[in-house]
């Protein structure tokens, strides 16, 4: 069976090798990077490549990130021209429970916008992860350069998935 990377989510990006062995730096792009104990395999996608079906042999926290070693990559080389650059994707149906009130950014792309009074905004089109807080990308219903509506309560008053729709309040200031 073909994998198409459109259907499978990302949970990692591999920056760099690590150690003589075939292990490599892994930047966890999950909120859980405990997730890892309950894979036993993933799929690697980079751009140019065929996607390729990977084995996890071991993984451990460093820091922010982890250190990662798969099946049958058993040197630096190795890792480095068949890994580096690559994400490391699961199925849909893999994706491990979120606490409440939280979304994975899949779910928010391609939301309607709108205020808290019924007025459309635009589409909600990237998820910018900053230091502070997340912020969302609109691109606007009328056309015109996007802008940003920092996601936190303060302007954020209904995020729902299930409708296609976030519902904002007080970004008149942040539009001008």
């Amino acid at each position: 069976m073909e994998v198409r990377p459109a259907e499978r989510i990302a949970v990692g990006y591999v920056t760099r090798p690590k150690g003589v062995k075939g292990q490599v730096v892994v930047e966890p792009l999950t909120h859980d990077p405990q997730r890892f104990a309950r894979l036993t395999e993933v799929v690697l996608t980079r751009e140019g490549a065929v996607e390729r079906r990977l084995r996890l042999d071991s993984w451990k926290v460093e820091g922010r990130a982890l250190i990662v070693k798969f099946a049958g990559i058993n040197t630096v080389e190795a890792a480095r021209e068949q890994l580096i650059k690559g994400y490391l994707t699961i199925a849909p149906e893999e994706l491990a429970p979120l606490p409440p009130d939280t979304f994975y950014i899949s779910d928010l792309i391609g939301c309607r916008v709108e205020t808290d009074t019924g007025v459309l905004l635009g589409q909600l089109t990237e998820v910018l992860q900053l230091p502070t807080a997340d912020a969302y990308v609109v691109s606007p219903s009328g056309g015109g350069d996007e802008f940003l509506i920092p996601a936190v309560g303060d302007f954020v008053v209904e995020v729902s998935p299930a409708q296609r729709r976030v519902v904002v309040r007080g970004v008149g200031d942040l539009l001008k």
